[in-house]
């Protein structure tokens, strides 16, 4: 059952949150600790528990499949990116404002009506990473931090924070609105009331988006979610996907809703130019949610260190294991740093030791497991251990491209409670450069699929030169470039007729080549000497 909280307005922390209703009723702005604490989840493994017997036991080591969070610097950059666009967002968006209620109030025209009151920003975000990586998990933790559904009795008003909606398989516009529609019906615990009153045999594509927009900007939501943006991909229709994209795009421009996408690198494809256009006006970019990675960039560790060994310690073995290198190492091997593999694969090999009665992991447990219960991921983890792009390249959700990464910064390590962190990871000047370098060449009109290339080549050959000298070396190579050849028209050469014995064409020209000429000349047969 949905539950609605009634609105409690805090003290405004800056003063453009100041008098905004729906900006103060929510919870007061998280700091890094707060926000490590929002997010951690660790079991708990009781003495008691470790003393039952093992088919019991495994009951509870179900704990790590369901309850195990550990939260990474990638969880603090979203943390901090929903917190500011979901405030953002209502920015413009005040239920105070006399005028702004009344246009809440009147349902017809309600999107160009509020699109008066919208800024220019659009609030586009994405999280993008390999299936298994914690992206949903992630993004739902933090909404957990926020409470959905909040009644604002003073003004009549119910405000919905958040709402999560996934992208349906077959990639429809209408499977998208009812999607939308059954997530709203949930959050309002109302029965499915939108979904049958908007949803209709008759009610075409138009008038489930117009419905959409409209009610999005009655309940004033603050933050769209949509999971599996990927799935876009398989429409049978460009146009489709197109379509929808702008859909989102125009939500930010008209009714100022802010929206987060989450998919798989395939989703990078889908990004039309009028999309990515909107995502780099946004100034709050995109995440790349990558896998945990083994070097070690702190001096207190790596990413994969600290969280493999938070993972380690939920044993429930009589005797605790000691973690090894050579454990955690042939761990990473197994999983190749996506954390739920990893979590799946520790949680099975435990439920097999003390299965066996033997409650020990060992190399050869490991291996076995591996092989036996997770097959189905085999192949994606062979492929990204032989680190051949040709391989990874067979599953599209495996890796992020190598492009994408050089224009956005890796935010993968975990979090340090005690240190001051740094949103973005460290980023050499020439990855820097060559990120200014692609956006130049884009807003000259060169496509965003060659521009990258275009700019590494420019770099390639001239190493040492600035970004101006590397911009002019493109344009002269433009220039420069041979105009494609022109081919020649073959010359036609006039032949000769050549004649044989008793040439029909000889006797048209000679004779006239008349039905009587040609039969006295004996080369008309008569059918009845053949009868």
């Amino acid at each position: 059952m949905a539950v609605f909280e009634t609105a409690k307005y805090i003290d405004a922390e800056i003063d453009e949150y100041e008098g905004h209703p729906l900006i103060n009723a929510l919870p007061p702005i998280n700091s890094q600790k707060d926000t490590a604490v929002l997010i951690r989840r660790i079991p708990v493994v009781s003495a008691e528990e470790v003393a039952l017997p093992a088919h019991i036991r495994r009951h509870a080591m179900l704990r790590i499949m369901d309850g195990f969070l550990y939260p990474t610097r990638a969880h603090l950059q979203l943390e901090q990116t929903i917190s500011s666009m979901i405030r953002q967002g209502y920015l413009s968006r005040n239920i105070a404002n006399k005028s702004y209620q009344e246009t809440l109030n009147r349902t017809e025209n309600l999107t160009a009506d509020v699109s008066r009151n919208a800024g220019n920003e659009a609030l586009v975000s994405s999280v993008i990473g390999c299936s298994g990586a914690g992206k949903s998990t992630a993004v739902e933790a933090v909404l957990a931090g926020y409470p959905q559904v909040i009644m604002h009795s003073m003004y009549q008003h119910v405000q919905i924070v958040w709402l999560k909606v996934e992208c349906p398989h077959d990639a429809s516009v209408k499977s998208l609105c009812i999607n939308f529609f059954r997530a709203l019906d949930e959050a309002l615990d109302n029965n499915g009331l939108y979904e049958k009153q908007y949803v209709k045999p008759r009610a075409n594509v138009e008038m489930l988006l117009g419905d959409f927009a409209r009610i999005a900007a009655l309940h004033s939501i603050g933050l769209l979610v949509i999971d599996e943006i990927q799935h876009l991909e398989r429409s049978r229709s460009s146009n489709v996907s197109d379509r929808i994209l702008r859909f989102f795009v125009q939500l930010t421009n008209t009714i100022k809703l802010p929206i987060l996408f989450i998919g798989t690198p395939k989703a990078y494809e889908l990004f039309s130019p009028s999309m990515r256009s909107a995502r780099r006006a946004s100034q709050f970019g995109s995440i790349n949610w990558n896998r945990f990675n083994t070097a070690d960039r702190t001096g207190k560790g790596s990413d994969w260190d600290r969280f493999f060994s938070q993972l380690w310690s939920l044993q429930w073995f009589k005797s605790p294991q000691p973690l090894t290198d050579e454990i955690k190492h042939l761990f990473w091997d197994y999983s190749q740093g996506i954390a739920h593999v990893a979590v799946t694969l520790f949680y099975l090999c435990q439920t097999r030791a003390v299965t066996v009665g033997r409650e020990i992991i060992s190399r050869e447990l490991v291996e076995t497991v591996f092989n036996e219960e997770l097959h189905m991921v085999k192949p994606m983890i062979r492929a990204l251990q032989s680190g051949r792009d040709s391989e990874i390249q067979k599953y599209d959700d495996l890796e992020i491209p190598r492009v994408s990464l050089v224009q956005h910064a890796e935010v993968s390590a975990p979090i340090d409670e005690g240190a001051t962190l740094r949103v973005n990871g460290d980023i050499s000047p020439e990855q820097s450069q060559l990120s200014k370098l692609i956006n130049m060449l884009e807003q000259a009109g060169i496509g965003e699929d060659i521009a990258p290339t275009v700019a590494e080549q420019a770099v390639s050959e001239l190493p040492d030169a600035n970004l101006f000298e590397l911009f002019a070396h493109i344009n002269n190579l433009k220039d420069k470039e041979p105009a494609p050849p022109t081919k020649e028209k073959p010359k036609v050469v006039k032949l000769e007729p050549r004649y044989v014995e008793n040439d029909l064409r000889l006797m048209v020209n000679s004779k006239g080549g008349t039905y009587k000429t040609m039969k006295s000349e004996g080369v008309i047969l008569r059918l009845a000497d053949y009868l």
